[in-house]
C-alpha cells in the first residue's frame, strides 16, 4: 500500500469517527468559519427581559446551548428572566440582525415551564444565550447546557447537565443530580440526596444531608459533613473526606485516599497511600502497591493488602485481621483479636496490654515483638531457617520440633489471652519496656 493510500484511509476513519460522534451529540458542529477565523471581529451584547406571573408548573426547565445559567431562588411569587445574547461580528449592524433572529422560547404544559432559544435555526453561530432566572424558593429545576456555567441556589429538586461546563450548586431544598466533564463542579448545602457524575474535574461537597454517590474519572473529589452513606467508584481520582457519618464505600487507583472522622468504611485502592484518622465502626481495606497509614480506629479491622506499607496507631477493635505481602507491617497500641498473615516482610508490634488472642504467621520475615508492660500472657513463638531472640529477664522453656525453633513461657497463664509468634526463615525478637526511640 502506497503512502497516499494510507494517508487517505486514516483521512477516511477519523471522518467516519469524527460524524459518528457528531451524530451521537457528543461534537457540537459549527461549521461558520467566518467572523471569528477570517475576519476581525467586535463583541456586541444585547438584553431582554420577560415576567412570568402564578400560575406555573411546578418544574423549571432550561435547554441551552453555549452560555451561562443562573437560577436564584427569591421571596418572589413570580418568575423573571434575563435573557443576555452575546454576538460576535465585524459591525453592529451584522450583530443587530442575528439579535433580531435569535428568540428565546417560553413553552409550557402541566408538568414543567420550558425556557430555551432557536439557535439550531441559525445557520451562522458565533453568538452565546445566557439566562439569568429568579423563580419561587424552592421550586424545583432541570437544566440542559453545554460550553459554560451552570449556577443555582436556594430552589428545590435539582437535575443539571452541563457538558463541558461548570457546575455551582448552593442551598438544594431537595435532592440533586449532576453530570458534567471537564470542569469543576461545586457544592454547598444540600437537604438530600446528591448524586454526581463527573470526568476530567475537581468534585467538592460540602454540607450534605442525604446520601453522596459519586462516579468520576480523573481529578479530585472532596467531601466534609455528610450526614448519610458516601459512595465514590473512581479512576485516577483523589479522595478526601471529613466528618462522613454514614457508611463509606470508596473505589479509585492511582491517586490518595484520605479519610478523617468517618462512620464504618471499605476502601478499595491500587498504587496510591490510604490514610484514615479518626474511623468509628468497621473498617476494610483492599489495597495493592502503595502505603496505608491508619489512626484512632474505633471498630474491627480487616486488611487484605499486596505489596504495601501498613502502618496503624491506636486501633481498638473486637477483631484486627491483616493479610498481607511484600512490605512491612507496623502496628502499636492497638487492641482486639488479632491474625497478622505476611509473607516477605517485616513486623513490628506494640501492643496494648491484651484483651484477646493475638496470633502473627510470617513467611521470609522477621517479628519483632514489645512485650505489654507488666503483663504475663500464654506465649509461644516457632521460628524455621531463623532465630528467636528472648530478651526479657523472665524463664522459659526451648526446644527444637519438627525443623523449628519452640520457645514457650507463661503457659501456667492460661486464663489470660495468649500470644503465638511464628515465622519462616526469619528472626523472632522479644523485647521489653521501655522500647527504644524512634523504633516505631
Amino acid at each position: 500500500m502506497k503512502a497516499k493510500e494510507i494517508l487517505l484511509l486514516i483521512l477516511i476513519i477519523a471522518a467516519g469517527i469524527f460524524f459518528y460522534h457528531a451524530q451521537m451529540g457528543k461534537i457540537d458542529i459549527d461549521w461558520d468559519f467566518d467572523g471569528h477565523f477570517l475576519f476581525n471581529v467586535d463583541e456586541f451584547t444585547f438584553q431582554e427581559s420577560q415576567v412570568i406571573d402564578p400560575p406555573f408548573p411546578p418544574v423549571l426547565q432550561i435547554l441551552n446551548s453555549h452560555g451561562d445559567v443562573e437560577i436564584q431562588g427569591s421571596e418572589e411569587e413570580n418568575i423573571t428572566i434575563h435573557f443576555q445574547k452575546i454576538i460576535w461580528r465585524r459591525n453592529e449592524e451584522q450583530a443587530q440582525k442575528v439579535s433580531d433572529q435569535l428568540k428565546m422560547i417560553v413553552e409550557r404544559d402541566e408538568n414543567q415551564l420550558t425556557l430555551t432559544t432557536n439557535r439550531s435555526e441559525l445557520r451562522r453561530k458565533h453568538f452565546e444565550t445566557h439566562f439569568k432566572v429568579s423563580i419561587p424558593q424552592g421550586m424545583d429545576i432541570t437544566v440542559k447546557n453545554s460550553y459554560g456555567l451552570v449556577k443555582a441556589s436556594k430552589v428545590g429538586n435539582t437535575n443539571i447537565i452541563n457538558n463541558n461546563g461548570k457546575i455551582k450548586a448552593m442551598d438544594i431544598d431537595g435532592e440533586l443530580t449532576i453530570k458534567n466533564r471537564y470542569e469543576d463542579v461545586e457544592v454547598e448545602n444540600v437537604s438530600a440526596n446528591c448524586q454526581v457524575e463527573s470526568r476530567n474535574s475537581d468534585v467538592t461537597l460540602y454540607d450534605i444531608g442525604g446520601k453522596v454517590k459519586v462516579d468520576h474519572r480523573y481529578g479530585k473529589i472532596r467531601l466534609e459533613n455528610v450526614s448519610r452513606n458516601v459512595e465514590i467508584e473512581g479512576y485516577q481520582s483523589a479522595v478526601f473526606g471529613k466528618n462522613l457519618q454514614g457508611e463509606v464505600n470508596v473505589v479509585t487507583s492511582y491517586r490518595n485516599i484520605v479519610l478523617s472522622d468517618v462512620g464504618p468504611a471499605k476502601i478499595t485502592g491500587s498504587q496510591s497511600r490510604v490514610e484514615v484518622d479518626g474511623a468509628r465502626g468497621p473498617l476494610h481495606l483492599t489495597h495493592k502497591y502503595g502505603r496505608v497509614q491508619l489512626n484512632n480506629i474505633q471498630g474491627d479491622l480487616n486488611i487484605d493488602c499486596r505489596d504495601a506499607f501498613i502502618q496503624g496507631r491506636a486501633i481498638v477493635g473486637e477483631k484486627i485481621l491483616i493479610s498481607s505481602s511484600y512490605k512491612d507491617i507496623e502496628l502499636a497500641e492497638f487492641s482486639g483479636e488479632t491474625t497478622i498473615d505476611l509473607s516477605n516482610g517485616n513486623i513490628i508490634l506494640e501492643p496494648s496490654p491484651l484483651t484477646h488472642s493475638l496470633k502473627v504467621e510470617g513467611r521470609y520475615s522477621d517479628i519483632k515483638f514489645y512485650w505489654p508492660l507488666q503483663e504475663k500472657y500464654p506465649f509461644e513463638a516457632r521460628s524455621k531457617g531463623g532465630e528467636i531472640h528472648w530478651n526479657l529477664p523472665l524463664e522459659l522453656s526451648y526446644r527444637e520440633e519438627n525443623g523449628f525453633t519452640v520457645i514457650k513461657a507463661f503457659t501456667e497463664e492460661s486464663e489470660k489471652p495468649s500470644i503465638f509468634l511464628s515465622t519462616n526463615y526469619g528472626t523472632i525478637t522479644i523485647e521489653g519496656y521501655p522500647k527504644p526511640e524512634n523504633n516505631l
